[in-house]
């Protein structure tokens, strides 16, 4: 007898609760990476402002969650931003929107990618496998890059169960580290000279307000990644409001254990040294506490942190693509689920491939480093407007639906919040390179091209219907 044939799946699995919402939300914000590669940067720009501007930029960033939160909770779709922007802008919009998300996204991971092979040569040096040389040689750094890519393919592919177990062993133990090494600089006994430069560690810093927006602007790399709950809002297994409620508690969680970090390792030197240290802060912070095992350690830790932020944001991008592609802005096989796992894989398949070639690519260039570092700083412009997309798409969408101009939590706080979000863009804009412009401007010129290119038949109905005001 012949067996029935198995249905075709058209649909993600539901396997996530709130608690791994939260997770990969805190996950992909990747505390310990984010301190490393940022952390020096910031006291650079700010001095002793730094940690005063993270907590400043975060008001923005929640006001910008909690409209994350209601639309979620209002229309969960995986394809979050690009979503929600069709429903309140129209299909062509939508498609501009899908492209700056696809932009900011791809450079996140591609920028996980080169650290993550790093950081693995360093560990593997570190225990005498690989002589210390190879650190800093770039095919070896694509290699082992490379490795990770295949490694958060294999995982995601595999389902969003281990995917969400896998993340949280890696946030529980980057965590542990991270709050272990802040209680040991607590206790560190600073030399008068650093005391006397972390008297006032709570004001905007030697520059003034120019380097106190400099470093919010950093910041945005701080607060980065809390969304990915949205992207995974159709593998939630409860309400509608669990996705936009785990990216609220993954925000505020991690920003509050970032502060605290930082303001224990900046115990440990003065900020000058901490400055001249951008490149790798937490490796200098371990040294200062006195090296040995507790370098290892933060090695280590940096490396947990920076494969966990590769795969969920990997897990973000596809997810989008995946609703992209069943919308049609993409391919619509992109939009096949696997019968199995349940998961996108040929929109994880197709993701993991562009940054796959992009990573092996850095391998061939002397200066990809550099060259990836600047593509990285004007993808800040992608980043940030994806934010201000999905503010305006929240104001937009209740307000027709009929919901008052003073509603605090649909309309107010968006408002604030993309306001704010996009002076700063402005001022980020500003501020960078020629070259980082002339990127940022191609950028959104092709969105707009991309946008205006017709793909559906015109009598092809949206998926959503928006009450009339």
């Amino acid at each position: 007898m012949r067996a029935a044939p198995r249905l075709k799946r058209t649909r993600l699995s539901r396997v996530l609760g709130l608690s791994d919402l939260s997770i990969l939300s805190s996950a992909s914000m990747a505390p310990a990476y984010s301190i490393a590669s940022t952390f020096g940067l910031m006291v650079a720009a700010a001095g002793s402002g730094a940690i005063l501007s993270l907590i400043a930029l975060s008001i923005p960033i929640v006001f910008i969650a909690i409209a994350f939160h209601r639309l979620c909770e209002d229309q969960s779709d995986a394809g979050s931003t690009y979503a929600w922007s069709r429903v309140a802008f129209g299909y062509k919009p939508g498609a501009f929107a899908a492209w700056i998300v696809v932009l900011s996204y791809f450079f996140a991971a591609v920028a996980a990618v080169v650290p993550a092979g790093i950081y693995t040569l360093e560990l593997l040096s570190s225990f005498g496998v690989l002589p210390a040389a190879l650190v800093n040689q770039a095919p070896a750094v694509a290699i082992a890059g490379g490795c990770w890519v295949l490694v958060a393919s294999a995982l995601l592919i595999g389902g969003m169960r281990p995917t969400a177990r896998a993340t949280g062993l890696f946030l529980l133990l980057e965590v542990a580290a991270l709050m272990l090494f802040a209680v040991i600089a607590a206790f560190h006994h600073p030399a008068p000279a650093v005391a006397a430069s972390h008297s006032h560690l709570m004001t905007l810093g030697a520059r003034g307000m120019s380097g106190f927006l400099a470093a919010m602007v950093l910041s945005i790399w701080v607060t980065d990644g809390w969304e990915v709950s949205s992207y995974a809002s159709e593998e939630n297994v409860g309400t509608s409001r669990q996705p936009g409620l785990g990216g609220l508690v993954g925000l505020l969680i991690t920003v509050a254990i970032v502060v605290v970090c930082m303001a224990a390792y900046s115990r440990v030197s003065d900020l000058a040294s901490i400055s001249s240290h951008a490149a790798d802060t937490l490796a200098f912070v371990a040294v200062q506490l006195g090296g040995g095992w507790k370098t290892t350690v933060m090695v280590i830790t940096v490396l947990v942190s920076t494969a966990a932020t590769l795969w969920t944001t990997q897990l973000g991008i596809s997810r989008g693509i995946f609703s992209m592609a069943r919308d049609r802005v993409f391919p619509r096989a992109l939009s096949a689920v696997h019968p199995s796992f349940g998961t996108p894989h040929l929109s994880i398949l197709a993701v993991n491939v562009g940054v796959l070639a992009v990573t092996l690519l850095t391998g061939l260039m002397p200066s990809a480093n550099e060259a990836l570092l600047e593509v990285v700083n004007a993808s800040s412009i992608f980043l940030g407007l994806t934010f201000v997309l999905t503010g305006l798409a929240c104001i937009v969408h209740f307000r027709r639906k009929g919901f008052p101009v003073t509603d605090l939590t649909r309309v107010v706080l968006p408002a604030i919040g993309t306001i704010a979000v996009t002076a700063l863009l402005v001022f980020n804009f500003a501020s960078q390179s020629r070259w980082d412009q002339i990127i940022a401007l191609v950028g959104i010129g092709a969105g707009v091209i991309f946008a205006a290119v017709p793909r559906l038949p015109k009598a092809a109905a949206p998926r959503y219907r928006v009450p009339a005001a």
